[in-house]
């Protein structure tokens, strides 16, 4: 035998030992012999050992992270348990049977949510749960009703992107879409004017003087950059707009370092538009509850208060679905009577939908949005009054008119209809944005291949997922993060229809006020 090659063997065992060593240093749960078992290790590496669930009589090792939680199962069906990994696809660890527990060995802060199929795709609620000291018993469908079943994970990662134009140009520029087929017109912008474009990575953008005859920039769209600013180096902009575009590439720089995300809204004379001054829920974990109590019953039928509003008080319940961005669903936030009533009020005035803002750039028909709207003010009748009311409690927000939300837009979707992903929030020269968006549902899904639901695409760690919470019940998200900046993971769209048609009414609120 070679000394030399048996010298090489040994050293090459020790450092795969070592890799090994270092691979497990902080636990990993494992599945074997389709027990739920983890693989414990001390931190400094000195002793690990396996225990499976159904075992009482191992013993385990544990570095000073590790947990001996319980996860348990409410649904009245069959769920399966997934570990998701930080660096990888998620890990199948096992069945918990309807109205059954299971227990593991982790370690704190790992991630572990259930499935109703083995593909990993259609979510219990609560969405997930993170593995901490303070609780050692987790509960899947607790408070989370049969309809919640519809939030499934998309599975695909989106390419959309969120994109601020600027006009540096002296004259009046029209920006178009490039469609390979002569342009789609998207707006127009005055100098010194932005507008919020949401496209996807790749797409191009080009802005032209008003006769089309002069191109002053094309743009290809790229995750990595948030702004594009139009010039004409022979004429450029006044100093003042200069010295401001300097201003904001200081401040861009350092909420970079200092946040690891681009600031997406407004910086003006003033610097960045405000935190919010609105109350805004918490979402520190998946299926946490905040319970509302409105004195605004639901209606029951047509005719006087005494009778047909119900006297005792609407409890609700906010459930968090998602903690980035920050969703809710509201079950039973409105009455059937109600839910016809809004319908009602909106089928006389429906129309085309558009899309666009008229101060930022105009609005417009497009593919992007096939659907039908109508525009309910809190005035129409005492229902609608009752539901504004009813949102001021839900929003913890002390009134809501038209100076600070918009009007109810009720929206219709015939098969195929549908709204391509967007934002809520838009930059068009101004701090005012649209900072709380309620979504009430005013129709059933048919069966759960009829479509229509809402997705969040980036939402999900970035695997995205879709809800219907059901007829009568809310979904509720915020659009603005906690220090004003707009929020990229709430990003949302209207899934085509299949199946029958669907109703939803849009409630929108502006933080600080509504703007025009």
């Amino acid at each position: 035998m070679n000394p030399g090659s048996s010298s090489r063997r040994v050293w090459s065992a020790i450092i795969l030992f070592l890799m090994a060593l270092l691979s497990f240093r902080n636990a990993d749960v494992l599945l074997a012999n389709g027990q739920l078992t983890e693989v414990s290790t001390n931190i400094d590496g000195t002793s690990s050992t396996a225990r499976s669930s159904s075992s009482s009589s191992s013993s385990v090792i544990r570095n000073p992270k590790s947990l001996h939680v319980t996860f348990r199962n409410h649904y009245d069906t069959k769920i399966y348990l997934f570990w998701r990994r930080e660096d990888g696809p998620a890990s199948l660890m096992g069945p918990i049977e309807a109205s059954s527990d299971s227990s593991i060995n982790t370690v704190q802060g790992h991630v572990f949510f259930a499935c109703f199929d083995l593909n990993g795709t259609n979510r219990s609620l609560p969405y997930e749960f993170k593995a901490t000291n303070n609780d050692d018993v987790y509960t899947f469908g607790s408070n989370a009703p049969q309809q919640n079943r519809h939030l499934t994970l998309l599975n695909v990662r989106s390419t959309a992107i969120n994109a601020k134009i600027r006009n540096y140009v002296p004259n009046r520029i029209h920006v178009w879409f490039d469609n390979y087929q002569g342009g789609l017109f998207q707006g127009f912008l005055e100098l010194g004017g932005e507008y919020t474009v949401n496209t996807y990575e790749g797409h191009v953008f080009y802005c032209t003087d008003e006769q089309k005859t002069i191109e002053y920039a094309r743009f290809l769209m790229t995750q990595d950059q948030v702004l594009y600013i139009v010039k004409d180096n022979k004429n450029p902009p006044p100093i003042h707009i200069l010295e401001h575009r300097q201003k904001e590439e200081v401040f861009l720089k350092e909420y970079l370092n200092k946040t690891a995300i681009p600031w997406r809204h407004y910086y003006g004379a003033n610097g960045p538009r405000p935190r919010p001054i609105h109350h805004m829920w918490p979402a520190n974990r998946i299926g946490d509850v905040h319970e509302v109590e409105s004195s605004e019953g639901h209606w029951v039928c047509k005719g006087i208060k005494a009778i047909c509003q119900l006297r005792r008080a609407a409890q609700l319940k906010l459930e968090v679905v998602s903690t980035s961005p920050r969703v809710f669903i509201i079950q039973k936030f409105l009455s059937d009577f109600e839910v016809n009533e809004i319908i009602a009020l909106a089928k006389p005035k429906i129309a085309d939908s558009t899309v666009g803002q008229q101060d930022g750039g105009g609005t417009r028909k497009s593919e992007t949005r096939t659907s039908q709207n109508a525009w309910i003010p809190r005035s129409s009748s005492v229902i609608t009054n009752t539901l504004f009311t009813r949102a001021e409690h839900l929003l913890n927000i002390t009134k809501l008119d038209r100076s600070n939300s918009e009007d109810i837009q009720v929206v219709h979707y015939d098969v195929g209809q549908k709204y391509d992903s967007h934002h809520d929030w838009g930059v068009s020269g101004y701090p005012e944005s649209r900072f709380i968006t309620l979504l009430l549902y005013l129709s059933d899904m048919s069966n759960e291949d009829a479509g229509g639901e809402t997705a969040f695409p980036k939402g999900a760690n970035g695997m995205g997922f879709k809800v219907h919470p059901g007829k009568g019940s809310a979904v509720l998200f915020y659009n603005l993060l906690e220090d004003g900046n707009g929020d990229d993971l709430a990003l949302h769209a209207a899934l085509p229809v299949r199946q029958g048609e669907k109703w939803l009414a849009n409630f929108w609120v502006w933080d600080p006020k509504r703007k025009n």
